[in-house]
């Protein structure tokens, strides 16, 4: 696993040799596999998700188990057979982004400009016209690295990031958000490199609707369900003097493309309040997911730091997968 030191300085992971081993050829083949499906055609790649989506319900019940936690704490007043039909429908979503991902990986800028639309741009430019330094509040959504790795040809951008378990996979996914005008840094590295962003004109890419544990954390909603939140983004708007606009990344399958929406930035942000602005950021987050609720990423363990009292959630229990 690639550790801060091995980052450059752009952010990105320096490829190691040592990747090229034997025992890496199958995550070698994953990314031959990634760049042949950028090559076919969209209806092509369409069909084979369709293909795709019963072997992927068979093979992930620890992840829909997961899901199907979260979906019933943050949507209780609807019936399971919503919950289980919205199931069915994020699964077959995230194949189907998954599937893209080659683009990302190897597609030259034009073409991934041409895959993502963007909605709401006035709003970053209202900010850069008030010389106000910003930070994009970005959902955890299925789509999301194609919001970011678009949004890095156009704005100098920068990100923390988590390095993965498998060192080929993390090499390519933080490669991608880092090909252009992007960059990124290790939530390890602390503030540090925030501060040298903003003093550089960068804008700030901040998803904040993992749980990362009780440090610096408080409780406060999220929909129906009090979560662990973390009270730092707050702090960094009043750091950098920002404006915090929220933004997601849909799939439109329709159109066949990714739609980016930036909404309007958040009012009176930060208040100086820690739990009145995680609430308000919660909030944001919830606005972010509620139009197309199946594409948001269910599967986090999204509650995983639990009140005082509270039982602890995620173990598994014995449930069917969803259906093809």
């Amino acid at each position: 696993m690639p550790t801060p030191s091995a980052r450059t300085a752009r952010g990105a992971p320096a490829f190691d040799r040592r990747w090229l081993a034997p025992r890496h050829w199958p995550s070698w083949g994953i990314a031959g596999l990634a760049w042949l499906l950028q090559c076919l055609p969209r209806r092509g790649r369409d069909a084979l998700a369709r293909l795709a989506l019963p072997l992927v319900c068979r093979l992930t019940t620890r992840q829909q188990h997961n899901a199907r936690v979260n979906l019933e704490l943050c949507f209780p007043q609807q019936p399971a057979e919503w919950r289980e039909r919205l199931l069915h429908d994020h699964l077959a979503l995230a194949v189907r982004v998954t599937l893209d991902y080659g683009l990302l990986w190897f597609g030259r800028a034009t073409a991934i400009e041409r895959a993502v639309r963007f909605h709401g741009e006035e709003h970053l430019a209202a900010a850069r016209t008030d010389g106000k330094r910003m930070i994009l509040l970005v959902a955890h959504a299925l789509a999301l690295d194609f919001g970011i790795c678009a949004f890095g040809i156009r704005h100098r951008a920068l990100g923390p990031y988590k390095a993965l378990a498998n060192p080929v996979i993390d090499w390519l996914i933080a490669r991608a958000r880092t090909r252009f005008e992007g960059s990124v840094f290790e939530r390890e590295a602390g503030m540090r490199p925030v501060i040298r962003g903003f003093r550089d004109g960068q804008i700030l890419v901040y998803l904040a609707d993992e749980d990362l544990g009780p440090d610096g954390a408080v409780f406060v909603p999220f929909f129906a369900e009090p979560k662990a939140t973390l009270a730092t983004l707050g702090r960094l708007a009043k750091l950098g003097d920002a404006r915090v606009i929220p933004s997601v990344t849909r799939w439109n399958a329709a159109e066949g493309l990714y739609d980016c929406f930036y909404l309007p930035p958040l009012a009176d942000f930060p208040s100086g309040d820690a739990e009145r602005d995680a609430r308000a950021m919660n909030a944001a987050v919830e606005a972010l997911i509620t139009p197309e609720p199946a594409q948001y990423m269910w599967t986090l363990r999204l509650f995983r730091t639990r009140p005082c009292g509270r039982a602890k959630l995620y173990k598994q229990r014995k449930t069917p997968p969803a259906s093809g």
